[in-house]
């Protein structure tokens, strides 16, 4: 058995702003996180690497590691007769203190922990895999050498917990994933607080003690974030084992997700005047209510609760996280503005919610069950262990009370015994389950139910009398749900007197990397693949709109104008904040062009806004100072930075008279075949027209021909009806006529096809103008399109709003630039090459694609069509996550395009933004087709020069 180095950290208790040395000292025997995990002896006892002794990094989940199987759903079928049980050691050195007592803590381990100390079992084993748990080792601990032995069980032994939290929709891993520690205190100790802090500046806190002596006192005294004495010390004689300390402060700085107010309270217990045992604890004043009909208050302001789900998760490390993975995941959900984060299924890392509380998120934080409920008698420590340890954080704003059919009335009880903030434990119902079945609480229920419909949503929150909260709702599997619709969705619940918020399932896919699967992210089919983001954040189109839908600012303009006068309307959505405390910034800036090879724009000229005061929920102006002497620019952008100093609206606003893009010369000619008046040469380019169609038959650059060919065809599918109906046209032979310069094709009631016009211009633009008459109906998608050989399309290139590819239900959230793709395989849940290449995409300027051989084609939108790209492809068994797409490889000019779905619901069950397109007009496009227009007409020559 090799020597193991103690590794000991003497913790500071970071406050935020300042630091204090806390009275406990802490020793760790393991690491602290992920990326500072510490080795231990270890047996695994079936599955992978089993049957011997070797090492394995403490915390970890022991699957990451190498060991054991990989669950997803249920434990392995024999884990009853062949249960994984993990058997960690670990020798360390310790000098005992006299007058001291010592714990051992595990702050998490999966499922089933037995603690032996020097060949003794200290305590009875933990059942339970996602709370904390200590032991009291005064009586084990040795000075010098110690053995410490744990034993865990994956699957619990007791089949009720085995239910709880085995059976779930997650992946079920093993081992001590959180980390390990002794605390040292002294004989006579503050053991825990708990702080209920108003907006009004009351303050409550019952000390909770262990102590062998008597005739001692507590006194408290409040800090703010400087470290500055707030208001007089506060005393109480000692009461049994909980003590009741109060005060009242003046003009207290109140927490809130906008502004993160942290106070400290320092605790002292003492005899006479020698102070036996310090104790400090971070919270904030502030006040949670839940006001039955109507919403959630906070602070005395109504607010909407705007989040997603979150476990904690990570493709190489499962549950165990290192900080900077906590602090990316609250990055990543405040750049989404969330306000809210449901930490589903089970309570997180205590060190997230420290995050939460210094940063500003509120939290709902759960009891661990999925489906199943625990046992009475042990689902009652479990709630203990979980609001013991959370209970001070100004973060925490509402339990839940398990997750499905994990609910347990009797827990409600429980919940409130141990809060001394009593703050509403929610019950979360199933999509199609009944809330009040089996329970009548004496509040009134919030409504939780999962994934309602449009309709059924608009019922809840306008014919009923409950605050409606869905906690799982528009299902984010592959491409759809997410941000889909989430417009829609969130209009209506700030219409509502009884809106309270919205949850997305979920924030991340959870893609495991699987040593057996060459260490890919696998996501258990289309179980786990639930995010708005990817395994490692990867960001597609929901990720974008529900950062614009939920944005705290909103500009009302959309394009300015060339005599602009520089005001703009701005509306603040914020629930505290003034825009007069936010910055605002302002640029004039200009984009790459296609002629050009780099991607973005150029920032012409910027500068501050003066900040105006705006309160929250009203609407005011802004004034921007533009110069006298203008350069050139193409658009304007809008950025907000909020009063913590985050990115929270970006806006950039075209110029109203568009620039020039294309870039060609104006000296060319157009030259046409004389023996095929349909045949026409612009310098190395051949196009050929369909002289019955005037429809683009062929291209041929250098007499090579092109994969292009077709262009346009009418593209659409019917969504009212499996019957397609033709119009019958009588064809015309298209016409060809000279107009100055220009080459003009013309061709009338043919193909479809009310007109298509080609003007052929000199500068070897190619422009076409066409109108078609659908018939009468719905269509899942309508548009012209050009055929391609999509396998020879390498990269494009394009100025529009993006970078994401849009639906009918989820166009928010681009931003105007230049952006460049190369085009990489995207499967969404198994292949992550964000963004993605294909599907469509819009509004847009311009768009040029590089095919092999060199050819480069570009287009310009002469109108308002959306831009199809190729053939988007969707993930295995996407349910109802699906969308409509035309089959045939090409290019695509929609005048509709089609709504994307989510896993428990189809685009039209998402109210009247996912409808199929009503067509009942006349339809019309101009798109501009460039062919090599930015290449020499003959190369440079070439020299080899060899240097010696």
């Amino acid at each position: 058995m090799k020597n193991c180095k103690t590794i000991v950290y003497l913790i500071l208790v970071q406050f935020f702003t300042f630091g204090n040395l806390s009275a406990q000292t802490k020793t760790y025997l393991s690491g602290t996180y992920a990326n500072t995990a510490i080795d231990w002896e270890f047996k695994m006892s079936e599955g992978r690497n089993s049957g011997y002794w070797t090492t394995i990094p403490v915390p970890s989940n022991w699957e990451t590691k190498g060991f054991g199987y990989y669950t997803y759903g249920k434990d392995h079928k024999d884990y009853k007769t062949k249960p994984e049980i993990g058997f960690y050691r670990y020798n360390f050195k310790f000098n005992l203190k006299l007058d001291k007592r010592y714990f051992i803590v595990f702050q998490g381990a999966m499922t089933e922990t037995t603690v032996t100390l020097n060949g003794k079992q200290v305590g009875d084993t933990h059942i339970g895999g996602f709370t904390e748990f200590k032991h009291e080792v005064t009586d084990f601990l040795k000075s010098g050498d110690n053995l410490l032995e744990v034993q865990v069980l994956k699957p619990a032994t007791h089949p009720q917990v085995v239910k709880a939290e085995r059976i779930a929709d997650y992946w079920l891993f093993g081992g001590i994933f959180r980390p390990v520690y002794i605390e040292e205190l002294p004989v006579n100790f503050i053991d825990r607080v708990a702080i209920d802090a108003q907006m009004n500046g009351d303050f409550f806190m019952d000390v909770f003690t262990d102590i062998s002596k008597g005739n001692l006192m507590l006194e408290a005294q409040v800090y703010d974030a400087n470290h500055e004495k707030i208001g007089k010390p506060f005393t109480s004689k000692l009461k049994n084992s909980k003590t009741r300390l109060s005060s009242t402060f003046k003009e207290v700085r109140l927490w809130s997700h906008e502004y993160p107010n942290l106070y400290c309270v320092e605790v002292c217990l003492k005899s006479k005047k020698r102070t036996l045992h310090k104790f400090e604890q971070k919270f904030g004043f502030r006040t949670f209510d839940v006001r039955d009909h109507d919403g959630f208050y906070l602070n005395g302001k109504r607010v909407l609760l705007k989040g997603a789900n979150m476990h904690s998760f990570r493709p190489e490390t499962g549950r165990t996280l290192t900080k900077q993975d906590m602090l990316d995941n609250i990055k990543l959900m405040q750049d989404m503005n969330f306000n809210t984060v449901r930490i589903c299924h089970y309570p997180p890392d205590s060190e997230f919610l420290d995050l939460c509380d210094s940063l500003g998120l509120m939290a709902m934080d759960e009891l661990p069950g999925w489906r199943h409920p625990y046992p009475d008698d042990i689902g009652e420590k479990i709630v203990k262990e979980l609001v013991i340890r959370d209970v001070n954080h100004p973060s925490v704003v509402l339990w839940s009370n398990g997750n499905h059919l994990a609910h347990n009335p009797k827990f409600d009880e429980d919940f409130f015994k141990w809060d001394i903030q009593k703050r509403r434990p929610l019950k979360n119902e199933t999509k199609t389950g009944d809330i009040y079945k089996d329970y009548s609480p004496d509040f009134d229920i919030v409504k939780t139910n999962f994934y309602p419909g449009y309709d059924l949503l608009k019922q809840r929150l306008f014919e009923e009398n409950h605050i409606v909260l869905p906690n799982e709702a528009l299902h984010a599997l592959y491409d759809g749900g997410g941000g889909a619709n989430l417009k829609t969705y969130w209009d209506a619940i700030e219409m509502s007197k009884v809106g309270g918020g919205l949850m997305i399932w979920a924030l991340f896919d959870e893609g495991l990397r699987r040593t057996d699967m060459n260490n890919q992210p696998f996501h258990q089919g289309n179980n786990a693949p639930d995010g708005i983001v990817g395994p490692n954040s990867e960001k597609d189109g929901s990720f974008y709109a529900v950062r614009e839908i939920w944005s705290p600012v909103i500009i009302e303009e959309d394009e300015i104008a060339s005599n602009f006068n520089g005001e703009l309307t701005i509306q603040n959505k914020f629930d505290f904040v003034n825009l007069k405390e936010c910055e605002i910034r302002w640029k004039l800036i200009a984009f790459e062009t296609p002629n050009t090879s780099a991607s973005g724009y150029r920032t012409v000229v910027s500068n501050k806004i003066v900040s105006p005061d705006v309160a929250p929920n009203t609407t005011g102006q802004i004034r921007i100072d533009l110069p006298q002497n203008q350069p050139k620019f193409d658009a304007l952008v809008i950025e907000v930075f909020e009063n913590k100093g985050l990115l929270v609206y970006e806006k950039r606003l075209m110029l109203e008279k568009e620039s020039v893009f294309f870039q060609t010369s104006r000296s060319n000619t157009v030259k046409q075949d004389k023996n095929n008046p349909f045949l026409f040469y612009l310098g190395t380019t051949t196009v050929l027209f369909n002289e019955a169609s005037g429809v683009l038959k062929k291209v041929a650059v250098k007499g090579k021909e092109t994969s292009i060919k077709n262009f346009p065809f009418i593209n659409l599918k019917r969504a009212d009806t499996l019957k397609v109906e033709h119009i019958v046209y009588k064809e015309q032979r298209a016409s060809v006529k000279k107009e100055n310069e220009n080459f003009i094709i013309e061709n009338h009631n043919c193909n479809g096809f009310d007109t298509i016009k080609w003007t052929i211009k000199p500068s070897g633009e190619l422009r076409l103008d066409y109108k078609y008459t659908p018939q009468e109906g719905a269509y899942e998608y309508v548009g012209v399109g050009m055929e391609i050989n999509a396998q020879a399309v390498k990269s494009k290139r394009w100025l529009g709003k993006g970078p994401a590819r849009i639906w009918k239900n989820r166009t928010q959230g681009g931003l105007y630039d230049v952006y460049a793709v190369d085009k990489l395989i995207n499967i969404p849940g198994q292949v992550y090459n964000q963004p993605e290449f294909e599907g469509c995409f819009g509004p847009w300027k311009w768009a040029e694609f590089h095919i092999e051989d060199n050819l480069s084609i570009g287009f310009r939108n002469n109108s308002d069509v959306i831009l199809g790209v190729l053939n988007p492809v969707n993930g295995k068994d996407p349910k109802m996550a699906a969308w409509e797409y035309p089959k045939k490889e090409g290019f695509y000019f929609f005048n509709g395009i089609p709504a994307v779905g989510s896993k428990w619901k189809r685009p039209t069950e998402f109210g009247p933004d996912a409808q199929p397109n009503k067509i009942n007009t006349s339809l019309s496009g101009s798109v501009s087709l460039f062919v090599n227009w930015n290449n020499a007409e003959n190369n440079n020559n070439t020299f080899k020069i060899s240097i010696e």
